[in-house]
Formats: C-alpha cells, sequence, structure tokens
C-alpha cells in the first residue's frame, strides 16, 4: 500500500501462430479488459469531446487497431497503474478510482525497460511462435474524494455524455402522454354526453328500450370470467412482483444498492420476491373468491408453483446451454439448488398462509 513501483515485471508468455491469430482477431473488434480494485472497476481517462470533462472509460482496450494499425494491430503488454485513495478520519485508506494506461512495447534480450516515449510495438506474427513479455507500474495518488460518498466516488464513471439527449426525450414522452390522455378523454366525454342527451329525450310513457352504449359496460365488467383459477393466479403473481419492484426501488434511492456490491440487486430482488409469498396467496385467494371459485386448494397450489416452475424450468434450460458452452456467466448448481430452497422452503410456505388468510377475509 502506498509504494510506488516501476517496470514490474509480471510473466513471460509464448503465443503460437494460432492463438496469435485468435488475439489479433479480437483486438480488431475492440475487445476490453476489466480488472476490479476494491470493487471499483480500472478505467481509461478519456475526455467528453463535447463538453470537455474528464471521465473514467471502464475497461481498457486489449490492444490498439486506430489508423495506422488498422491492418496489422498492436498488443498491449505493459501497463501504467495509478491508484487513487483517499485517507478517512481514522487513519485508513481507501481505493477510490483506478486508472489504467495500456502501452504495446517490445522487451529487449537485456530485459525490459518499460519507456513509453519510445514507439516499438508489439505485432503478433500469425505463422510462428511470439515471445510477450508482460509488465507493469503502480503510482499511488492521494484524491479528496470519500471513499463513503457513493454519489462522489462513482461520479467519474457514471458519465452522461449529453444530458440534452435525455431532457429531449423525457418531455416528448410527456407530451405524447398528454395528447394522448386529451383525446381520449375527449372522445369519452362527448359519447357519453350523447349517450346521455339521449337517454333524456325519451318518453317515459313508451315502452322501456334496452341499454346501449356506454350503459352495456356494467354487464361486460361484472360478467364471470371463462378462466378464473388463472385470472386469479395471475393477478397474485402480478402484485407479488409489484410489491418486489416497489421495494427494491425504495431500497436503490436510499443508496444501499452500491454499484461497488456488485450482484446486491440481484440479491435483494430474489429475497423480496420470496418473502412477498404471502401477497400473491392473499390477492390471489381474494380475487378467486369474489369470482365465486370453491377450489381454493387449487388455487392456493397454483399460486405458488404455476409461474415460479416456469420461470424456473426456462432459466434452467438457458443455463445448461451456458454450461455446455463452457461460459463463465453459468450459474453454478449450487445456486440453483438455493433458489429452490428459497422458493419451496419459504415463499411456497407463506404464500399458504396468504391463501388462508384471505379465504378467511375474503
Amino acid at each position: 500500500m502506498l509504494q510506488n513501483s516501476t517496470c514490474n515485471k509480471l510473466c513471460e508468455v509464448k503465443i503460437p501462430g494460432e492463438d496469435a491469430k485468435f488475439i489479433n482477431d479480437r483486438i480488431l473488434e475492440d475487445q476490453a479488459i476489466n480488472w476490479l480494485v476494491d470493487g471499483l472497476p480500472a478505467s481509461e481517462l478519456k475526455q467528453d469531446p463535447k463538453s470537455g470533462e474528464f471521465f473514467y472509460d471502464m475497461g481498457f482496450n486489449l490492444g490498439n487497431d486506430d489508423d495506422k494499425y488498422a491492418e496489422k494491430p498492436i498488443l498491449h503488454n505493459h501497463y501504467d497503474v495509478m491508484l487513487k485513495y483517499h485517507v478517512t478520519s481514522g487513519g485508513s485508506y481507501r481505493v477510490v478510482g483506478v486508472l489504467v494506461w495500456p502501452y504495446s512495447i517490445v522487451t529487449p534480450p537485456t530485459g525490459p525497460t518499460c519507456d513509453t516515449s519510445r514507439e516499438n510495438p508489439v505485432y503478433l506474427a500469425e505463422d510462428k511462435v511470439n515471445d510477450v513479455t508482460w509488465t507493469y507500474s503502480v503510482t499511488w495518488s492521494e484524491s479528496e474524494t470519500p471513499w463513503a460518498s457513493l454519489a462522489t466516488r462513482w461520479d467519474n464513471y457514471l458519465h452522461i455524455f449529453d444530458p440534452k439527449i435525455h431532457w429531449f426525450s423525457l418531455i416528448n414522452s410527456i407530451v405524447i402522454v398528454v395528447f394522448l390522455c386529451a383525446m381520449v378523454s375527449m372522445i369519452l366525454v362527448r359519447t357519453v354526453n350523447r349517450d346521455i342527451s339521449r337517454y333524456n329525450a325519451m318518453d317515459l310513457t313508451e315502452e322501456i328500450q334496452e341499454d346501449y352504449g356506454w350503459k352495456l359496460v356494467h354487464g361486460e365488467v361484472f360478467r364471470r370470467p371463462a378462466f378464473p383459477m388463472l385470472l386469479a393466479v395471475m393477478t397474485g403473481n402480478g402484485a407479488q412482483l409489484a410489491a418486489m419492484v416497489a421495494v427494491t426501488l425504495v431500497f436503490a434511492l436510499l443508496g444501499f444498492l452500491s454499484p461497488s456490491n456488485r450482484g446486491s440487486l440481484a440479491t435483494v430482488m430474489i429475497i423480496c420476491y420470496t418473502f412477498f409469498g404471502g401477497i400473491s396467496g392473499y390477492v390471489s385467494s381474494r380475487v378467486y373468491s369474489s369470482l365465486g371459485g370453491t377450489d381454493k386448494r387449487k388455487n392456493a397450489f397454483l399460486t405458488a408453483t404455476l409461474f415460479p416452475t416456469c420461470i424456473f424450468g426456462f432459466v434452467f434450460l438457458l443455463n445448461m446451454f451456458l454450461v455446455f458452452a463452457g461460459s463463465s456467466g453459468a450459474v453454478p448448481f449450487g445456486t440453483m439448488l438455493t433458489i429452490v430452497f428459497l422458493w419451496y422452503g419459504i415463499s411456497a410456505p407463506l404464500t399458504a398462509i396468504g391463501s388462508w388468510y384471505g379465504t378467511r377475509h375474503g
């Protein structure tokens, strides 16, 4: 900690021609490398051409294929790393920023020199074995940005290139919504006024005519649906999902879901959705009872298992494809079992309790 070092040798690698072709293709695709230091992503320092502000662009390029290197890319094998830290009131040190400047430097037989001023890049030949040496330098720089303040620590990372675009989209959406609401309201008011005028103009001595126009709506509203069980189950699961979204947004607005805690958003969503099983059971049983349903046990069982089983089966199938493809994004089998336990060990019993309570008060 706080020890600057220059030209540290990391490793020496022999890259065969087949692997060199693969690396060159990735460089041409502008593939980036992502590091994490104390929960913060390593970034390149860039400048917004419109506003002139400096910001951190998360990740850094594997190589360079710009301008004169467009046809024959070069590989970055040296990294100048700057770690920005803040000294807290207790005397401890916190990393508040990570900057990386990548370079391509050929290592001479006498050893690495890490001279970034000379232009001597590393080209990977695709017809022979390439000897590449990776090196790095580390510099510590004190910063006034406090570690505990999420708003300032992540401001350099969460950069908006053109805020005017967001304001334009917001105003455009508001205008469209207001226009559509006004148009629909005007049509409804004209229709209802016309029907009321026709009813008022009727001669009371004539035979009573059948309802028409907007008065026919009451017959459709109170009509029993064709599949009351499915409607009740979908309503209950929708209420559970809405409660989960509301609580997650509240936690996010209060700053509990920090970007430095990777996976915290997904964890909170799963936990909230699990513990709100009672809401789905209660709402589903109330809706089902209001529709005249009698099979309350089947309603509780389907509310707890129908949609969760379908979603879990679909996710499990997609995860199997990732496992067979050898992807690092595949969910471990133990995590899948934990989700199953959370659902059928906690959410399902809560759904049954909520369904019983809703039946008693329905």
